[in-house]
This record gives C-alpha cells, sequence and structure tokens, in this order.
C-alpha cells in the first residue's frame, strides 16, 4: 500500500494513537428528549441501555472532522451526524452491573472500524456538499 501524508492520520483512528478533539454536537444537546434519543436509558428496574453508535460518534467524530479539514459549524455537524446515522448499523447493549461495562466496551471495540468508515463517508460526502 502507498503511504500518503494522511495515511499515518487514517491509521491512527484505528489503534486510537492519536488525540481526539472534542467537538460539541447539536444534535445531541436538542431539547426534544423524544426526537433525539439518549445514548444511556434507563428503564424502571435499573437497568440501563447503551447506544453503542452514538458513544463511537461522541469519541470520533471531533478528530475525523479535524483531520479532514471540514467545516465544524453547527449546521455542518448536524449534518454529518445525520447523514452517519443513516448508514451506522444500531447497537443498543443492556447494562444491569457493573461487570456488564466489558460488554459495552466489547460492543465498541467490534464496531470501531464499521464506525470510523462511516463517519469518514459522512464527512467527506458534507465536505463536498456543504449545506451553507
Amino acid at each position: 500500500m502507498a503511504h500518503t501524508a494522511k495515511t499515518g492520520k487514517v491509521l491512527g483512528l484505528f489503534d486510537g494513537s492519536q488525540e481526539q478533539p472534542v467537538l460539541t454536537n447539536p444534535a445531541f444537546k436538542a431539547p426534544e428528549k423524544e426526537a433525539v434519543p439518549a445514548v444511556f436509558m434507563k428503564s424502571d428496574n435499573g437497568t440501563q441501555f447503551v447506544n453503542v453508535g452514538f458513544l463511537l460518534i461522541n469519541e470520533q467524530l471531533g478528530g475525523i472532522m479535524e483531520r479532514f479539514h471540514c467545516c465544524t459549524c453547527d449546521i455542518c455537524i448536524s449534518a454529518v451526524t445525520a447523514e452517519i446515522l443513516k448508514n451506522l448499523p444500531e447497537r443498543i447493549v443492556r447494562v444491569k452491573r457493573k461487570s456488564d461495562a466489558d460488554e459495552v466496551n466489547r460492543a465498541a471495540a467490534e464496531m470501531r472500524s464499521e464506525a470510523i468508515r462511516v463517519i469518514t463517508k459522512a464527512v467527506m460526502f458534507v465536505k463536498s456538499n456543504p449545506r451553507h
């Protein structure tokens, strides 16, 4: 494989060696709780449900947008997030005890490369078709 200037940066996404900048995602701070599902949802018996895709989006989105020099205004972040949520398969993990947190980490590890691929594709799409 030919190495370019971006190869190391992209590979850094997969091995976690690159520091990820944090962006505030307007889609996740919307006032309508029903319109935007929460990352953690609680049931009456104390069980929590974790959407692993949302965790990975929050973890990876800022770094990928920065690496590809994509605009980080609220409009672009919302557009990228909408594109990601259309294409990223949903993975919900049930957490009842602290020991179940390992299951969340395992699911995130399994889904990480697919999430990075979908996020990168969405960032490139919005960058080439800006909505402003």
